[in-house]
């Protein structure tokens, strides 16, 4: 064990020793937190039912299939839609949306095609992990030399060949990266829809237990989830270790690489893009009916009914309230600890795992919790959307801080420049492109955080409405609201697209 990983371990043992402490002394009520002793005693008098088996095979099942077709298919996507440079332009917009918005809505369209089974879970799971797996796969690809095209050609290898032997190797990184996504998101997406939709998994259990009012087999769970997630993503660090690659390169070409398009060029994509998502979605109101899923047609006069009426700009400003407050939460914060950890390499070192950890932690079966933190209301949407876009926020920027030129840093000491004059004027405009990214990736998942707490923890707000229509089947609200909410984050995200790229390109 080496120096990090003994002080991690030392800090999550007095961690849990400190709420031991609080909890037994009433500092913290029973009502709000179990001690820890009491959560591990549960957990093991939980395991020694077949019950509690049967419900953690289900959900280690679901995970595992839903995480094997994201991989492969994402894999694959990613591979064609580098070779289709102009219909990845055109799709980037969607994609980089792709996470605000709340699938849930679409399991009732799952259950009328596949049934009342597994398969709209796996489904649900699946759709979540798929794009990232896409994205670090083109980017992976992006990344490759050309040089090593060149020595492929010089060495006569064929296409397979110089797939398996360099680019296969070369992308790994990315590659590894996606798999790690795709894996957190593939739990979050079907432990998520256990906890909402299902009738057995480790995410109903979850949520039996904390309306019962069981708080200590809540706990308890929720230990053996953060517990799992952690083996699952150690295995996976061990297995990336073990493949012994060099990273392609630093340069980070993103969209920079496709080819140019006048504004006339990409309109038109965009119009060929939105057509054939209507197409597809007008099929899918036709095979399942309007009680499932309506079409966009009554769809769109519905958000011009919702958008008339007295109720729905409270919903909308509570919803862009909770939003922009989040979204500072975790931008500025996230960069903030980002630069931190990033400027101490020991302390990076020791923190990033349990970052890392915690951002595959489904956020969902923590809303008891937030709930019994923060109540219901305002603030605990906000603390749903901040814990989801503050992650991503602080690892990217804690990768570019580790990633800065060498030749930067010691500019910086050659200027006897203090701490503060090294930040602002050298390291911090040195990463100012990759921050911008890691906002842009952080608007979608905190908008994402924000509807779910307002599913769970609020009276007030779009995800509210979306989670009412759930509860009394009105399809045409749910469609219309996930409808406008994909349409302000796709206008949003490509606007932040454009100075990424503007930024990227300098």
């Amino acid at each position: 064990m080496n120096r990090s990983t003994l002080i991690r371990t030392l800090l999550i043992a007095g961690f849990f020793v400190l709420l031991e402490v609080l909890c037994r002394y009433g500092v913290i009520g029973r009502m709000t937190l179990v001690p820890p002793s009491t959560m591990v005693t549960k957990l093991w008098s939980l395991m020694g039912t077949e019950k509690f088996w049967g419900q953690a095979y289900s959900t280690t099942r679901n995970i595992f299939v839903a995480a094997a077709l994201s991989l492969v298919a994402g894999f694959i996507g990613g591979v064609i839609l580098h070779g289709l440079p102009r219909v990845r332009r055109a799709l980037e917009p969607v994609m980089v949306s792709y996470y605000a918005l709340p699938f849930f809505v679409f399991y009732p369209l799952a259950i009328v095609i596949f049934g009342m089974n597994d398969i709209p879970i796996i489904l649900m799971g699946f759709l979540y992990a798929l794009i990232a797996m896409v994205s670090n796969t083109i980017s992976g690809i992006d990344r490759i030399p050309p040089v090593l095209g060149k020595v492929g050609r010089t060495f006569r290898m064929g296409p397979l060949q110089s797939a398996f032997l360099i680019q296969l190797p070369a992308a790994a990184p990315y590659l590894f990266t996606g798999a790690k996504l795709a894996l957190g998101y593939s739990i979050a997406g079907v432990i998520g829809s256990e906890f909402i939709l299902s009738a057995a998994g480790l995410g109903y259990s979850i949520s039996y237990a904390y309306n019962d009012f069981d708080n200590a087999s809540m706990y308890a769970l929720l230990l053996f989830v953060i517990i799992f997630v952690t083996l699952l993503l150690t295995a996976l660090n061990v297995a990336e270790k073990r493949v012994r690659y060099d990273a392609a390169s630093g340069k980070v070409s993103g969209v920079s690489s496709l080819p140019s398009a006048s504004m006339l060029v990409r309109i038109a994509e965009c119009l060929v893009v939105t057509l054939l998502f209507i197409g597809i979605w007008q099929l899918g109101s036709a095979a399942g009916g309007s009680e499932v899923l309506t079409s966009p047609l009554a769809t769109v006069k519905r958000v011009i009914t919702l958008s008339q009426s007295e109720s729905f700009g409270g919903h909308l400003s509570e919803t862009l309230n909770a939003l922009w407050v989040s979204l500072l939460i975790s931008c500025f914060g996230g960069a903030l600890i980002g630069v931190v950890l990033g400027a101490n390499k020991r302390l990076g070192e020791i923190v990033e795992p349990l970052i890392v950890t915690f951002q595959a932690v489904p956020k969902v079966t923590l809303y008891p919790v937030i709930l019994l933190l923060f109540g219901l209301g305002f603030t605990a949407k906000v603390a749903f959307g901040a814990m989801h876009g503050l992650v991503p926020m602080t690892l990217i920027t804690l990768n570019a801080i580790r990633s800065l030129n060498p030749s930067l840093k010691r500019t910086a000491r050659a200027f006897r420049l203090s701490p503060i004059q090294a930040f602002s004027t050298v390291f911090i405009p040195a990463t100012v492109p990759e921050i911008v990214t890691a906002m842009r990736l952080s608007f979608s998942v905190t908008f994402l955080g924000v509807m779910v707490g307002e599913m769970f923890a609020s009276k007030r707000g779009l995800g509210f409405m979306i989670m009412n229509g759930i509860s009394i089947n009105d399809v045409s609200t749910m469609m219309a609201i996930t409808l406008m909410i994909g349409v302000f984050a796709v206008i949003a995200n490509g606007i932040l697209l454009a100075v990424d790229n503007r930024l990227h390109w300098r």
